[in-house]
C-alpha cells in the first residue's frame, strides 16, 4: 500500500511511555531555561534519537512524523492541564477538580508546569469554552492505542475530554449574554492565543487565518485544502 493510502500508524502504549521518556531526557526540546533550548544542532540529534526509537516499531515513521507526534501531545496534555488550572481556581469543593483523562498526562505535564502558570488564569476559561460544544465520546484510553497523523495529512489526531464539568458554565455565559454562539467563544479563544505569541509569530499566524477565510468565502476551502511547512528541524523554529 503506498504512503498516500496508508492509514494512521499505531502508536502503542509501551512505544509511547519510552517516547516521552526519552523526549523529557531531552530538554533542548521543551525547557527554555536550558542553553541547549536555542541549539539547532542539540534539538536536531534528539530529534534523530526519538526518530530511531519510533523506527523500531515502525520503519517508514520519519522525523516530520515524530515533529507532528510531539504537538499533537502537547497540545492534548495542555488542554488538560489549563482545565486541572482553571478548576483548582474554581472548584468549591475536592470532588469538583478536574480530573485528566489522558493516561499519559502525568508523563508530559511537566512541560507546562513553569511556563504555563503565568498564563492560564486568562486562557484557561477561553480554552475550556471552545471545547465545551465538542462531541465527547467514551474512549477506554486503556486499551486504546495513541495514533499519529501519516505525513500525507494535516490532521492532528487529539483525545477528547469528557463535557459534562464545562457545559454548565458555558450554558450560564450563553443565558447571560456574554457569548451569543460558539463563533464567539472560538473568537475569545483564538485572540487568547494570539496574545500568548511572539509579535513575529502572531504577525504570521494572523496571515494565515485570514488566507483560510479568503478561501472560505469564496468557496475555494474543501477537505482537501491543506497548509504546507517545511521540516521544522530544517528551519529556524524552534519547537
Amino acid at each position: 500500500m503506498s504512503d498516500e493510502k496508508r492509514s494512521n500508524l499505531i502508536f502503542s502504549r509501551n512505544l509511547l511511555k519510552q517516547f516521552l521518556r526519552m523526549y523529557k531526557e531531552s530538554p533542548c526540546l521543551w525547557d527554555r531555561r536550558s542553553p541547549e533550548y536555542k541549539q539547532k544542532k542539540k534539538r536536531d540529534e534528539a530529534i534523530s534519537r526519538l526518530t530511531k526509537l519510533v523506527n523500531e516499531y515502525d520503519a517508514k515513521a520519519t522525523r516530520v512524523h515524530v515533529c507532528r507526534k510531539i504537538e499533537s501531545l502537547r497540545s492534548c496534555v495542555r488542554r488538560e492541564y489549563l482545565k486541572v488550572q482553571y478548576s483548582l481556581r474554581h472548584a468549591q469543593k475536592p470532588n469538583e477538580v478536574y480530573e485528566p483523562c489522558l493516561w499519559y498526562y502525568n508523563l508530559l505535564s511537566f512541560v507546562f508546569e513553569d511556563t504555563e502558570n503565568k498564563k492560564v488564569q486568562w486562557q484557561s476559561e477561553s480554552e475550556v469554552i471552545k471545547e465545551s460544544p465538542e462531541v465527547i465520546t467514551s474512549d477506554n484510553y486503556e486499551e486504546s492505542p495513541i495514533v499519529y497523523p501519516n505525513y500525507t495529512s494535516d490532521s492532528i489526531i487529539e483525545e477528547q475530554a469528557p463535557q459534562n464539568y464545562y457545559q454548565d458554565m458555558y450554558d450560564k455565559k450563553i443565558r447571560g449574554g456574554e457569548l451569543k454562539d460558539e463563533y464567539d467563544a472560538i473568537g475569545i479563544n483564538v485572540a487568547a492565543k494570539l496574545r500568548a505569541l511572539p509579535a513575529n509569530t502572531r504577525i504570521l499566524a494572523e496571515k494565515l487565518i485570514n488566507d483560510v477565510l479568503y478561501q472560505a468565502q469564496t468557496d475555494s476551502l474543501s477537505a482537501f485544502t491543506v497548509l504546507t511547512s517545511p521540516d521544522p528541524i530544517k528551519s529556524e523554529t524552534v519547537i
